[in-house]
């Protein structure tokens, strides 16, 4: 048996497993990854095990923490109105109100993304009858080593687009259960924007597959293979476009602590600092900090005798 018949059969063999792992691989997608009942009615419906788990936290360990942040919201409103600004006692009562209110409710707003989202992706989804056969068609070209390519393309597309709707039912149970503390945290003075930046961020997933699934009804319309394993690694990474608010929101979180006007005024007097002036040496701590004279630092005694 000469090296071309063994290689011969080998491509055979490969053809022949890449098939029927195609087809299972898709209809594991189809069935854990694009149907409804595990794309949004296991959370509406809700698993006991896990409604059990979220009671137990949101009555036992998150009341104890709407404490601790109504302490610690407290002690922020006095440093602020110390050394900061004033900062209002209504305006923190009042969003004390708001968090509590989004605390107690967090679950129903969390079901009710979900279920409007749901809406819009079964106006698409039950427009075709059978998702489970879309990508067999094309599965066996005559060369054999268009259809390992082929095939193989396949597998990483379907693989991928599995991997990310199975991460992002992860992630929706992650937003569930920790909705009722990033609400808890509203009453922090300067945390507002941070909080609706989760909900949205949470907002966004939960529509997620509705971007996949119209671009995944285009597959098999064409009657070209190529185009339909274009069609699904679209389908599996486009719709992360729409998720802009995931970069925003940890480019943001550095700055979750300081206040709005202390990030102000480092950003207008570092003004015209660059890294490549900073790095061939084109800029002096006056360019960054405009007047540093000792006549304007507090407790330097300047030229006419004072102490500033």
């Amino acid at each position: 048996m000469n090296l071309e018949i063994i290689l011969k059969e080998l491509a055979d063999t490969l053809v022949d497993l890449a098939r029927p792992s195609v087809i299972i691989l898709w209809h594991l997608t189809v069935n854990y990854g694009l149907a409804p009942r595990y794309s949004y009615i296991q959370f509406i419906d809700g698993n006991p095990a896990f409604l059990s788990f979220y009671h137990y936290l949101f009555n036992s360990i998150y009341t104890d923490i709407v404490v601790a942040v109504m302490i610690f919201s407290a002690v922020i409103m006095l440093v602020y109105n110390s050394f900061i600004k004033p900062y209002p006692a209504t305006r923190l009562i009042i969003k004390m109100a708001v968090s509590s209110v989004l605390f107690i409710e967090s679950y129903r707003i969390s079901m009710l993304f979900l279920e409007v989202s749901l809406a819009f992706y079964n106006a698409v989804y039950t427009l075709k009858p059978d998702w489970y056969s879309t990508v067999i068609s094309g599965l066996s070209p005559e060369n054999t080593l268009i259809s390992i390519l082929l095939n193989g393309s396949y597998i990483l597309a379907i693989i991928l687009l599995f991997g990310i709707l199975i991460i992002r039912q992860a992630l929706i149970f992650f937003f569930i259960l920790f909705i009722p503390v990033i609400s808890i945290l509203f009453m922090i003075p300067g945390s507002e924007k941070h909080v609706i930046k989760f909900y949205r961020i949470f907002f966004e997933i939960a529509f997620f597959p509705f971007f996949t699934v119209i671009i995944l009804y285009l597959v098999g319309m064409f009657n070209n293979p190529f185009l339909d394993i274009g069609l699904i690694y679209v389908a599996a990474t486009a719709p992360l476009f729409f998720v802009t608010e995931v970069y925003r929101y940890f480019q943001g979180s550095f700055n979750f602590l300081e206040s709005d006007a202390i990030m102000s005024d480092i950003s207008s007097s570092m003004e015209g600092i660059t890294p490549e002036s900073m790095l061939n040496g084109n800029f002096t701590l006056e360019a960054a900090i405009p007047d540093i004279s000792e006549d304007l630092i507090p407790g330097i005694t300047g030229t006419g005798g004072d102490i500033h």
